[in-house]
């Protein structure tokens, strides 16, 4: 008789932010948050329509520093938006936006391009306001962090603690050492608790001999992605950690200052959700609120690197070259 696996747990992680591409702040927010093009909207609202439309569970780690450039409007909607349609709404930090940031209420020594670079009680001290800034306009508590550019350190982690926010998953090995200084003593590729947080690290594979590739959609193939997630679920993973953004598959041209659609990005994304929600047998999506924390400290999943086939990664090589054009 033989045992039935157990589900993999994916979580679908965007990080919801506005990109300073434009010298122009509200066609940063347009194209960044909301994802306006000349064929429609295709930024956050898009995606939490086809998360629904699927019944799949994502958290959206919101940014919200850009709003002491655009002003409260764009964030409050998004945050309400998200909380609307059910899903997580989760903290996102991208401390560029400090810079030229009028009546910021946090003192620090100096300006860093990350979080994880600033003292201890520095980073508690932004981290702290940046949830306090999303909470405005969301009646539940914040329980996890992502920092902006994989940008976190031990200390980073120790601040989360300190505030209670239980999970972090800004671990993510090809970005170790820079700009993610998260220093452990051995390599994450599942819920580990480092320094009293539980890190969930963002999933990667092995797409060709001495290198890995982390799991984001405007990375990989579909394919790789499959191949990623049932390779996951055959060594019985406790979790996948997939990374998107509000702007994923908007192309922006500095020039023009036009948006348009990257269709080869975009059918990648509702491909991987019809996948999901199709195989509900072996994957389930959460939200990090759903983690049990106890069975974290439990676990006894062997590390385990997913490795592509050859197929999969000349898909994307392919379908990449055909994006730049």
């Amino acid at each position: 008789m033989s045992l039935e696996k157990q589900k993999l747990k994916v979580f679908l992680t965007i990080d919801t932010e506005v990109w300073e591409f434009y010298h122009d702040i509200k066609k940063n927010v347009s194209s960044g948050l909301w994802g306006i093009t000349d064929e429609g909207e295709y930024g956050l609202n898009f995606q939490l329509e086809t998360f629904k439309r699927y019944n799949l569970n994502a958290s959206f780690f919101v940014e919200p520093f850009f709003s002491y450039h655009s002003g409260q409007e764009p964030l409050e909607s998004a945050v309400k938006n998200i909380q609307r349609a059910g899903q997580e709404v989760s903290l996102h930090i991208h401390t560029e936006w400090l810079n030229g940031a009028e009546n910021f209420p946090v003192t620090f020594d100096k300006l860093h391009r990350n979080i994880g670079s600033f003292e201890l009680n520095e980073q508690i001290k932004l981290i702290n306001h940046a949830r306090s800034m999303i909470l405005k306009y969301h009646d539940s508590d914040i329980c996890s962090f992502r920092a902006g550019n994989y940008g976190a350190s031990n200390n980073t982690l120790k601040a989360l603690h300190e505030l209670n926010i239980p999970f972090d998953t800004s671990y993510n090995e090809p970005y170790l050492n820079n700009p993610c200084n998260i220093v452990v003593s051995k390599t994450l590729t599942k819920p580990e608790l480092v320094f009293d947080t539980i890190e969930v690290p963002v999933s990667n594979f092995t797409d060709y001999p001495h290198h890995k590739r982390h799991l984001q959609l405007s990375a990989c193939s579909f394919s790789e992605i499959k191949d990623t997630l049932l390779s996951n679920w055959q060594a019985e993973q406790y979790s996948c950690v997939i990374v998107l953004h509000s702007f994923e598959w908007i192309k922006r041209n500095r020039k023009t200052g036009t948006h348009s659609l990257d269709k080869i990005c975009l059918k990648r994304f509702l491909k991987l959700c019809k996948y999901l929600a199709n195989n509900t047998d072996k994957f389930e999506t959460l939200h990090f609120k759903d983690i049990n924390k106890d069975e974290i400290t439990g676990l006894r999943s062997t590390s385990h690197i997913a490795k592509s086939r050859s197929v999969s990664t000349i898909i994307r090589i392919v379908e990449q070259a055909l994006r730049r054009q």
